[in-house]
């Protein structure tokens, strides 16, 4: 049996403001993952003072694909992104036993961040 990867954008050519979040619009349905890969890609202002961080957020009843991130919510999991001047790409294994998820981006650095994207690779049997 062949292993199945499904590329998806979760953020899309965002600019994220200094020590801002951005929470992706829709829900990722991942009944019948295998494994989760997250990839980021962001430029930094060559004088921010810090990187960024990815969260993987999920809906705690397993039934509701539009559920909402709260101020309070606790990540499932989560990346951290060092800055450099100029862009950053990292891709890193994630938890994938939610059914739904959602990732908020958050900018730690005191510049503005642009062009930022998350994508998803679902491995499925």
């Amino acid at each position: 049996m062949a292993l199945g990867k499904t590329p998806t954008t979760l953020v899309s050519n965002q600019t994220i403001t200094a020590s801002g979040t951005y929470v992706s619009p829709s829900s990722l349905d991942l009944s019948g993952a295998i494994s989760l890969e997250i990839g980021f890609k962001g430029t930094f202002d060559a004088s921010t003072n810090a990187g960024a961080r990815v969260e993987i957020f999920s809906d705690i009843t397993g039934a509701n694909s539009s559920f909402t991130v709260g101020t309070n919510d606790e990540p499932v999991d989560a990346m951290d992104i060092s800055h450099v001047s100029g862009t950053k790409a990292k891709a890193a294994q994630f938890i994938c036993c939610s059914k739904y998820i959602k990732v908020k981006v958050t900018n730690l650095g005191n510049k503005s961040m642009t062009g930022v994207y998350v994508y998803a690779i679902i491995q499925t049997q």
